[in-house]
């Protein structure tokens, strides 16, 4: 940053003394120059504003919150979550209101007047209902249980697919570094040859090489130069891996930071097998989410084992409702009136009267509202329910869980298996890596001095083109070796670091 801070204000000083002594003959051939310079210097500081580097933290860091992998992976939580709140839930009654409207018609009984009509009826009816469970062999406190188990264990889902991904994104970044250093190694190389090429065709030019040296070197320039462009796209093809693993389109300027990798050293295997795997059985995710997997097996069977209980709920219900037909009687008294009933036998003169009451019945509409006032009524229940015989389900679901929790141990034993080999793979092939590595530097370090002297005895005309291509090759090919065995060493330590519960870091 400092070095780009001094090149900018570099620029900036320059291009002020430039437009200071600008002694043009008009204003907008002055302003033309400078918008131009201005350009060239916008163009020039462009790659070095646009260059980004990435370290492995940052490349980590990234990955973690845009990889779409991941982004799914971390669904199931909030799916279990949901589940969890559900089975809690349960435990409460529930309350549902409802209504409806009904027609009826021709000769029918209507529901709230119970007389028979010919007209047509609309009725209205309303419900207000609960119901709770209050005992069914333990199955809601069982669910709540597992569904907390799953919600956990779908937590360390997440985290074992987020280190399966920055493992890749350390293998991936790693593969760059390898193939940056042997590109660099085929560069070199090239140099070489063209530097063995020129001063041959001196030699051939003052006589003292045959011309047939020169098409051999010809042909090892060409065969550096394939392979400078095996290294390119190998490297490309890394940096694609990487940015297709942090989701960052190809085309987006992007370079890794290339740290310094000290040299494999056995040594640095510190920890036992044994040691690296009780921090790895404790610690890592797949292993927990398996553990945890046998429980929610267990009280599987547990739930199963509920369905043979008897089960006891309570409900209550608040009805009403309306008929079309409702109506109100009232009778009105207008007092009495004195009424002939007859005459006297011996005296038909005289009559018999006796006191009548002037009534009348008046019949109107029963208002809605009054209806479903006067209709209002409250029930009230519990239910037992004792399984006798279910045709066999309960039994069957019993033996089923109880083989689903057998499947889930030996699924934990497996993992915890894959685990440790792993962890034993990656320690003899960290071993063996830090060993091939000692062999190929003291291979190449051999193949060096041989290659000098055929080097010298090719520029004194001792010896042939044919012997110093032999030495040139094997040389390239131990220099080759010795970068992948430095690389291999590298990456099965971060799996150990990352078994052992390191940072993942260079």
């Amino acid at each position: 940053m400092y070095k780009l801070n001094f090149f900018i204000e570099k620029q900036r000083i320059t291009l002020s003394t430039m437009y200071n002594n600008l002694s043009f003959k008009t204003l907008g051939m002055r302003k033309t120059t400078f918008l131009a310079t201005f350009f060239i210097f916008i163009w020039g500081i462009s790659p070095l504003l646009a260059q980004q580097k990435w370290d492995l933290q940052k490349c980590l860091d990234y990955a973690s919150g845009n990889n779409v992998q991941l982004k799914i992976a971390g669904l199931p939580q909030e799916a279990n979550q949901a589940n969890l709140l559900q089975s809690q839930m349960q435990l409460l009654p529930n309350l549902n209101l409802g209504g409806g409207q009904g027609w009826q018609f021709g000769r029918n009984i209507d529901p709230f007047t119970n007389l028979f009509t010919n007209d047509p009826v609309r009725t209205n009816n309303f419900f207000l209902s609960t119901n709770v469970t209050i005992f069914n062999g333990f199955r809601q406190m069982n669910a709540i249980k597992q569904n907390r188990s799953i919600l956990e264990a779908s937590r360390y889902d997440y985290e074992q697919t987020r280190n399966d991904i920055f493992l890749n994104v350390v293998n991936a970044y790693i593969q760059i570094i390898f193939n940056q250093e042997l590109l660099q190694v085929a560069r070199l190389q090239l140099q070489n040859t063209q530097e063995q090429l020129d001063r041959t065709l001196k030699q051939i030019e003052a006589g003292a090489a045959a011309e047939v040296a020169k098409y051999d070197l010809l042909s090892q320039r060409a065969n550096n130069e394939l392979q400078i462009t095996t290294a390119e796209n190998n490297l490309a093809f890394a940096y694609l891996r990487l940015k297709q693993l942090l989701q960052i389109p190809l085309e987006q300027p992007f370079e890794v930071v290339i740290p310094e990798i000290p040299e494999p050293d056995e040594s640095g295997l510190v920890q036992t097998v044994q040691s690296i795997w009780e921090v790895a059985e404790t610690s890592q995710p797949n292993i927990k989410s398996a553990d945890l997997n046998i429980k929610v097996a267990e009280l599987g069977v547990d739930l199963a084992k509920g369905n043979a209980y008897p089960s006891i709920t309570a409900n209550a219900q608040v009805l009403s409702g309306y008929s079309s037909q409702g109506v109100i009687r009232s009778v009105i008294d207008r007092g009495t009136t004195t009424q002939v009933i007859g005459f006297l036998t011996d005296d038909f003169t005289k009559t018999v009267s006796t006191f009548v009451q002037d009534r009348t019945v008046n019949i109107e509409r029963n208002p809605w509202g009054s209806q479903v006032d006067e209709n209002l009524r409250q029930t009230i229940g519990i239910n037992l329910n004792i399984p006798i015989f279910n045709r066999w389900q309960v039994r069957n679901g019993i033996a089923n869980a109880k083989i689903q929790l057998e499947r889930n141990k030996l699924q934990a034993l497996n993992i915890r298996n894959q685990v440790r080999q792993t962890i034993e793979q990656a320690y003899n092939d960290a071993k063996a890596a830090s060993r091939t590595y000692a062999s190929n530097k003291v291979r190449v370090n051999a193949l060096t001095e041989t290659f000098k002297v055929q080097e010298q005895r090719f520029l004194v005309g001792a010896g042939n083109s044919f012997d110093f291509a032999i030495a040139r090759n094997n040389l390239n090919i131990a220099q080759s070796d010795l970068i992948r065995s430095k690389y291999e060493f590298v990456f099965r330590m971060k799996i150990l670091d990352f078994y052992a519960g390191r940072e993942l870091k260079f």
